[in-house]
């Protein structure tokens, strides 16, 4: 089918999790590029998102969609997303919307809302539950944060776990971003194969220029304040997400540590990570263009040992070919990667990674080795394949 088609069909993206038009977090950044590729092959989008998302978009990308807002509850201080199926004002706002205009496809990313959406839409509107990750192992972890209310744990905990099975139950389609998600799905929620679809997210980036790369290093050092003569080692992500700041952690106070190499430095960076100076680590904060952070590393550390879905740190380091270390749960989503050809992959964070991590630091050939593989595989979460895949699935849905 051709653009020409694509024009007359009629999406509305639901994001009640965050930001649907700005490549912030990982679960952002997917949904940038979904509404970016359904504007792309013009199709009429239109975006319901919180309130707190309003002045905060990429703008470009706004003015080419309808951008509907409702307005967030909180209870306890704890932000409403998991409540959104109860929230009157996103019930208020969902239903003008859909009295307002016909939609052809209603995609709701993660499942809150879902149940809602499925509710009030017409019986011919095809419903996609785009999954950012199993959200009850999700919720299990995000519970442990302190400043997450004691008192709504177990309700929370519970609430999750049903909404997301009965997300898969109403949805017309099932998105996973890995194989492993979709496997559980099937399995514990007992949905058909046919049912469920594997669409990775892509990076936010585009692929970068290698060529240039030691005098990208040097410029982007200088840039960042960091020292020309050391070998980096960085770990970027966003707090006060739970596997992210285990991982901080883990960096820390048990790899930096164990590192008695004064030539190796670890650097930190992501949104709302405090700033600071100690020994072998330097935290910068949030760096403004994740490109500058790429550039100036020599290689990447990803400590990740809990938490589903994909993580998008990981598509970032292969679309710009920077050599990487992690865990098996680190690569989650990328099973494409190999170890020891694409990167290193260990079971855990253990003796054997700290041993991976002087490797990679020290042997310069292995690092370009990585690096050109990274690249040959960058079409696997490329932008264009994750648009191709989604088209086609649009394009099936309104032809059945």
């Amino acid at each position: 089918m051709s653009k020409e088609f694509l024009k007359n069909t009629n999406v509305l993206v639901i994001f009640p999790h965050g930001n649907a038009l700005f490549p912030h977090s990982g679960c952002e950044t997917r949904t940038w590029n979904l509404n970016s590729s359904l504007i792309t092959n013009n199709i009429n989008l239109s975006v319901l998102h919180s309130l707190r998302s309003k002045n905060h978009e990429d703008m470009e990308l706004k003015k080419k969609c309808h951008v509907y807002y409702y307005k967030d509850l909180t209870l306890f201080g704890l932000s409403d997303w998991y409540l959104t199926d109860f929230n009157p004002f996103f019930i208020k706002k969902l239903f003008k919307v859909l009295r307002k205009q016909y939609f052809d496809i209603i995609i709701v990313i993660c499942p809150w809302g879902l149940l809602t959406t499925k509710l009030l839409s017409k019986r011919t509107t095809k419903v996609i539950y785009d999954s950012q990750g199993i959200e009850g192992e999700y919720v299990d972890i995000t519970t442990t944060l302190p400043n997450f209310p004691k008192i709504l744990r177990p309700l929370i905990k519970i609430l999750t776990k049903v909404q997301e099975k009965l997300a898969c139950k109403w949805a017309d389609l099932i998105v996973n971003v890995s194989d492993l998600d979709r496997v559980f799905y099937i399995k514990n929620y007992k949905i058909k194969k046919g049912k469920t679809i594997l669409i990775q997210t892509p990076s936010a980036l585009s692929c970068q220029n290698l060529t240039r790369s030691e005098e990208l290093k040097k410029h982007s050092r200088i840039k960042l304040g960091l020292p020309l003569d050391k070998k980096i080692g960085m770990f970027h992500g966003g707090l006060p997400h739970p596997p992210n700041q285990e991982a901080f952690d883990l960096i820390e106070n048990y790899i930096a540590p164990k590192i008695n190499d004064s030539n190796i430095l670890f650097v930190f960076a992501g949104h709302n990570v405090k700033k600071f100076n100690k020994k072998n680590i330097i935290s910068l904060g949030f760096v403004e263009d994740l490109k500058d952070l790429l550039y100036a590393a020599d290689f990447a550390i990803v400590p990740i040992i809990r938490g589903s879905g994909m993580k998008i740190k990981c598509t970032d380091y292969i679309i710009s070919g920077l050599p990487f270390i992690s865990t098996k749960k680190g690569i989650q989503g990328l099973e494409f990667l190999n170890s020891n050809e694409d990167c290193l992959v260990y079971d855990s964070v253990n003796g054997e990674f700290i041993l991976g991590i002087k490797k990679l630091a020290k042997d310069i050939d292995l690092r370009k080795k990585f690096s050109q593989n990274l690249l040959h595989k960058s079409d696997f979460i490329g932008h264009r394949k994750f648009e191709n895949r989604y088209i086609k699935l649009i394009l099936k849905l309104i032809n059945n």
